[in-house]
């Protein structure tokens, strides 16, 4: 079988897609063996045969107790993991499972996909760009790249509307929202800045749904609508179908009910929907304004504002941003595939896109007010969110304390100064000669790839002594290399649908 070329993998919090690039450079979705271009986000676990079903079937299977949704939401949690008959899961093996199915079904029209590049939120951290890796490396596949789902987006909306400029690229998917302001000219994309909000997007907005939805049974019935977790999530599914219907339509009728309680006619309209996630969406356009104040820029100095991801379908969405922009924003007709579409054409044309970090990275340190002269503990930022990528830069400090015998670095991520609002993702301990005096030069420097990880060095001037490390995650549902490589061998023999 020939091998695919060019593969873009858009690992979505609700659905996920492949794309590859045509011999004529375009690039196309490729449908599962379902016939589907979107797969369901969603593993049903089999307790008669041991099959892993993905997709649709997963989706519909009526076990809600054997059914994982929304994993992607658990990316960057070292200690979630799923436990289904005696044996725990991690996000990382879930996702997999999803990507096994893409990798398969996708084969047989595509040929043989090894590798790809796979979408990532912007504010994704750390943990979890390298958990994605993982999964991929699980699937079978080698993950040559880890792209910003905005920048795939954009790329795409490149090459097919010939915009160039100053772009903003509004991202609203199933789980997340990414603000990305970039510089277009031609093919080559420019990354300015990316915000982001995790757990702000279509699953809350399903979530806002179904409690109108319980609230209206709640008046009408006098009773509770759903009494275990089955009947919510399948009252869930109906109330996402509803959502979509709103954006169409502006009133929509639902009969809605339980087994003990009896049924009841739900009238649900636009307006009710948009009044009550209307809080989420004031979110969505802080986060807009906050993205152009930190590049000191106004509304006026954006070309396009572009729409990504299925939640920009609800009508409220673009009325906002049009109100705030002053004119429309553009859509590519169908949000759900343009990230799947630019990832594509990311993997033919990685060299031309120049990326961010999307988190800062620095160390504790005893920093001195100029004003008051008191001293206390701050997080000192040695690479700032939003520096182009790839980079490496250095803070030198000074060792406070005489005769310290081992020098430790924590590795901050976040871009607050006080250190309680910051991760602490990582140490380095060195261990230096003793006798030394206060005052002696200790070096720190960080190195941020391509795919946004993180490697940290110290280096001890006095002793010419230094190390480094990668920056790595300790929990239950974090595996080690060894994990990985048993894992992957398991993982061959499981049986997905």
């Amino acid at each position: 079988m020939a091998q695919a070329k060019f593969v873009g993998i858009d690992l979505g919090t609700s659905t996920s897609a492949l794309a590859h690039v045509r011999p004529d450079g375009n690039p196309e979705i490729v449908p599962n063996a379902d016939g589907e271009r979107l797969t369901p986000s969603v593993v049903y676990f089999d307790k008669f045969e041991g099959i892993k079903v993905v997709g649709s079937a997963a989706r519909d299977g009526g076990d809600p107790e054997r059914t994982v949704h929304f994993i992607k939401k658990h990316m960057d949690d070292p200690s979630f993991t799923v436990e289904m008959d005696d044996q725990k899961w991690t996000p990382t093996e879930i996702s997999a499972m999803i990507l096994s199915k893409l990798k398969r079904d996708c084969s047989q029209i595509a040929g043989d996909i090894r590798d790809v590049v796979i979408t990532v939120p912007a504010n994704f951290n750390e943990l979890a760009r390298k958990a994605t890796v993982t999964a991929g490396k699980l699937a079978g596949l080698n993950v040559t790249r880890i792209v910003n789902e905005p920048t795939a987006a954009a790329l795409f909306y490149a090459h097919t509307q010939d915009i160039s400029g100053r772009v903003m690229v509004y991202d609203l998917g199933g789980g997340t929202l990414d603000i990305t302001v970039m510089e277009i000219a031609g093919d080559k994309v420019d990354i300015l800045l990316s915000e982001g909000a995790r757990h702000l997007g279509g699953s809350d907005f399903d979530e806002v749904l179904l409690e109108i939805l319980a609230d209206e049974y709640r008046k009408k019935n006098k009773a509770e609508l759903f009494l275990d977790e089955r009947q919510r999530r399948r009252l869930r599914a109906l109330g996402e179908e509803a959502k979509k219907m709103l954006s169409k339509l502006q009133h929509v009728s639902e009969t809605i009910g339980n087994d003990t309680d009896g049924i009841a006619r739900i009238e649900l309209t636009r307006d009710m929907f948009e009044t009550a996630i209307s809080r989420l969406l004031t979110r969505t356009v802080m986060l807009v304004e906050q993205a152009l104040d930190s590049l000191d820029l106004t509304t006026d100095d954006i070309d396009h504002v572009v729409l990504v991801g299925g939640s920009t379908r609800i009508p409220k969405v673009k009325e906002l941003l049009e109100k705030q922009f002053g004119r429309p924003p553009l859509s590519c007709g169908n949000v759900d595939e343009c990230v799947a579409l630019g990832a594509a054409l990311f993997a033919q044309r990685a060299r031309r896109v120049s990326e961010v970090c999307n988190h800062s990275y620095g160390t504790l340190a005893i920093i001195e007010d100029a004003k008051t002269g008191e001293a206390k503990i701050r997080n000192s930022i040695v690479i700032p969110k939003n520096t182009p990528i790839p980079c490496s830069m250095s803070q030198t400090y000074i060792t406070s304390e005489d005769n310290e015998e081992l020098i430790e670095v924590e590795i901050t991520q976040g871009e607050d100064l006080d250190p309680r609002y910051v991760d602490i993702v990582g140490k380095i301990s060195l261990e230096v000669p003793p006798g030394r005096p206060a005052g002696c030069e200790v070096t720190v420097t960080y190195s941020y790839d391509e795919n946004q990880r993180v490697r940290a060095q110290v280096f001890d001037a006095e002793s010419g002594l230094k190390k480094d490390i990668a920056i790595e995650y300790r929990g239950e549902g974090v595996l080690t290399d060894e994990d990985i490589e048993r894992k992957s061998a398991y993982l061959k023999q499981v049986k997905i649908a």
